[in-house]
């Protein structure tokens, strides 16, 4: 009995594979196939703009968890840089390393108020940012 439902259940599978082999995924009517067509075409150039450029961008600076963090606490209040080395566990190197990066790719300023430098988020990123942390926050 065993051996019956093993064998159906792998007639089953082959047989969905060779539906799945021989299904068309693209309209057969002509009519169709033309919007189908200019829909795709009108993806692929949303796909190949230098919007998904500059996201793909955006992501590579916030994948790494300090770069993160240090934005996460940007969004609230500027902060000092001696904040950063308190908050933070890590060397101070690897703290100023992330923020140059942040700052080089435009999500950050810095400013000098006495002896303190102070850094800030750009405010032109401060909405794409605030979408970012909606997401992150739980």
């Amino acid at each position: 009995m065993v051996r019956k439902q093993c064998w159906d259940y792998i007639i089953f599978w082959q047989n969905l594979v060779i539906y799945m082999a021989t299904a068309r995924c693209c309209p057969a009517d002509c009519a169709l196939r033309s919007d189908w067509e200019d829909e795709l075409r009108a993806e692929k150039e949303m796909l190949s703009g230098e919007s998904v450029t500059e996201f793909h961008r955006l992501l590579k600076l916030l994948g790494h968890p300090l770069r993160l963090n240090i934005i996460l606490m940007l969004l609230k209040r500027d902060h000092c840089v001696c904040e950063f080395f308190f908050v933070f566990e890590d060397p101070q190197s690897l703290i100023s390393y992330n923020l140059k990066k942040l700052k080089e790719g435009g999500l950050v300023e810095s400013y000098y108020r006495s002896n303190h430098k102070i850094y800030k988020l750009n405010e032109t990123m401060v909405p794409v940012i605030r979408k970012i942390a909606g997401a992150v926050r739980c």
